[in-house]
């Protein structure tokens, strides 16, 4: 996306920078500045003083930004430390099971020069870099090599003035053991974070259906409340299989579950486990039997003081004789490390609080955080955050900014994108759920959570929060429950309120713009008159 800044460049100026990359783009809210820099090969000496006036008054004038522009200019220069430096980092990130078999000793860099002429006749350097990586040859078979040499050929070109091509060729056997331990250790490690939740490990694990499972579960004793995507194994004891009729287009159609009890080994605790299970799956659950060792994910509902954990996937798996908790200590996080927020500074926004008992008593005793969300769909159990968006209001003035998109498992469809417009493209280079909900745990700390029709985004940051240990102990207000007691219309969809309000919406369903006018309909509803 970028690159369209230059694109627009070349095409105002017949090609003239057509060696320019676009390299970052950053806004300060506070000072109204907008910083952009592009990278130019280090073949060239110096951008000139004339270029750079001509570029940067190209852009005021193209951009109509409400804000000082402010050009840089950074030479790319490419050598092979600074190449295999940022090839690990990209492998860490983005291939973590390739960077655990990657050593700097095992990559061959090649960098050669190519002279090219632009329109103006300029001479400069067009550097082609040849990266090349021995791996075991185990590992090589069943590398999808076009795949990740396309995602490292899209991110590394955007760090370098240069053409890269990638190779992966046969190196010396690893030591698979200590690899296999060093992935455990990190897999514990991600488990465990955050906040200590006591585990023992399980062997052998084969795919019945489902996800993947970690071999991880936790124990029962400590399985109390309702919770999600919980880890549980043990032994099936009193396995049956039921039907019962569903009413299908007019016609009742027999349909099949299973229940079981799952006991822990070596306890005497055991939990009552259902399976609605589709027809692919009913010769896979008819092959269980008693006493055989299961691992499962599991929702865990409690009704009654009742346990009962509705089975996602499952697999067979050995238990040891003697488990052993595989423990972490992890305080709660209070930095932020992925999402940093944004201050938001405006000196036309008054604080209402000069006129005195401007607003409710909720609103001058409690500092909130009006959020929203976009996620692939609107089942919580199976569909997935893409985006969270959230504002930061204190004493009736927007204080901070939370806004990111997130990189889903699975891809999002073309009807969810008609609907938001946010694509697999745009999340491509996104963080995942697992870290992005840290940084919004840290950025909700002592405040109330308000939302519009907030049950929804809720449950969604409910279930992403316990995948990674957390609970949102937050006080959470509705502000359509606020709406619907204080002004009368035919509908409380938020664009109908924030329009019955006089407040502005532009492009609804993005998580920060709905947010943003929710946290304003919160504010407006909450003055007293």
């Amino acid at each position: 996306m970028l690159d369209i800044l230059v694109a627009r460049l070349n095409n105002k100026f017949e090609k003239e920078f057509s060696y320019l990359k676009t390299y970052e783009i950053s806004y300060f809210a506070n000072s109204s500045v907008c910083n952009i820099t592009f990278l130019y090969p280090q073949g060239i000496a110096t951008i000139k003083p004339e270029q750079k006036q001509k570029i940067t008054q190209f852009l005021i004038e193209d951009l109509k930004l409400n804000a000082a522009i402010n050009v840089k200019f950074k030479k790319s220069y490419v050598d092979k430390n600074l190449v295999s430096k940022c090839f690990l980092e990209i492998l860490k990130k983005y291939f973590s099971s390739l960077a655990s078999l990657t050593s700097q000793e095992e990559i061959d860099i090649e960098i050669q020069n190519k002279i090219k002429n632009d329109d103006n006749n300029q001479c400069y350097q067009l550097l082609y870099v040849s990266v090349k990586t021995h791996i075991s040859d185990k590992f090589l078979k069943n590398l999808n090599q076009d795949e990740i040499k396309l995602k490292l050929k899209n991110i590394i070109e955007k760090k370098f003035c240069a053409e890269f091509e990638f190779f992966f060729e046969k190196g010396k056997d690893l030591d698979e053991k200590k690899i296999e331990i060093q992935q455990k250790n990190e897999l514990i490690k991600k488990l465990s974070d955050v906040k200590v939740t006591p585990r023992y490990e399980v062997f052998e694990t084969v795919k019945v259906f489902g996800q993947q499972i970690e071999p991880f579960p936790e124990f029962m004793e400590n399985i109390k409340e309702n919770k999600l995507s919980v880890i549980l194994a043990g032994n099936i004891e009193n396995i049956n299989k039921k039907s019962y009729k569903r009413t299908k287009n007019g016609e009742e159609v027999e349909k099949f579950y299973y229940s079981l009890f799952l006991k822990e080994s070596g306890s005497v605790k055991k939990i009552n486990c259902i399976y609605f299970c589709p027809k692919s799956n009913i010769s896979k659950m008819d092959k269980l039997k008693e006493g055989d060792s299961i691992l499962i994910v599991a929702n865990i509902k409690k009704q009654n003081n009742y346990i009962t954990a509705y089975i996602k996937s499952l697999s067979w798996c050995e238990i040891p004789k003697k488990i052993e908790i595989q423990n972490v200590p992890r305080e709660e996080p209070t930095k932020f490390s992925t999402v940093f927020p944004e201050r938001i500074f405006n000196p036309t926004q008054k604080n209402l609080f000069d006129i005195k008992e401007a607003y409710s008593e909720n609103i001058k005793t409690n500092k909130f955080v009006v959020f929203d969300v976009e996620t692939t769909g609107l089942d919580s159990e199976n569909c997935e955050l893409i985006e969270i968006g959230a504002v930061k209001v204190e004493n009736g003035i927007f204080t901070e900014k939370f806004q990111t998109l997130i990189k889903p498992k699975n891809r999002i469809s073309e009807f969810i994108t008609e609907i938001n417009g946010i694509t697999n493209e745009m999340t491509e280079n996104s963080p995942p759920a697992e870290e992005v909900i840290k940084d919004f745990y840290v950025f909700c700390k002592g405040a109330v959570l308000a939302g519009y029709n907030v049950g929804f985004d809720m449950k969604f940051i409910e279930k992403t929060a316990n995948k990674v240990g957390l609970k949102f102990e937050n006080d959470v207000q509705d502000v359509m429950l606020l709406a619907q007691q204080n002004i009368h219309i035919k509908n409380y969809k938020l664009k109908s309120v924030v329009k019955s309000l006089g407040i502005s919406l532009i492009d609804a369903h993005r998580a920060y713009n709905d947010a943003f006018a929710t946290a304003e309909v919160l504010l407006k509803l909450s003055r007293i008159n």
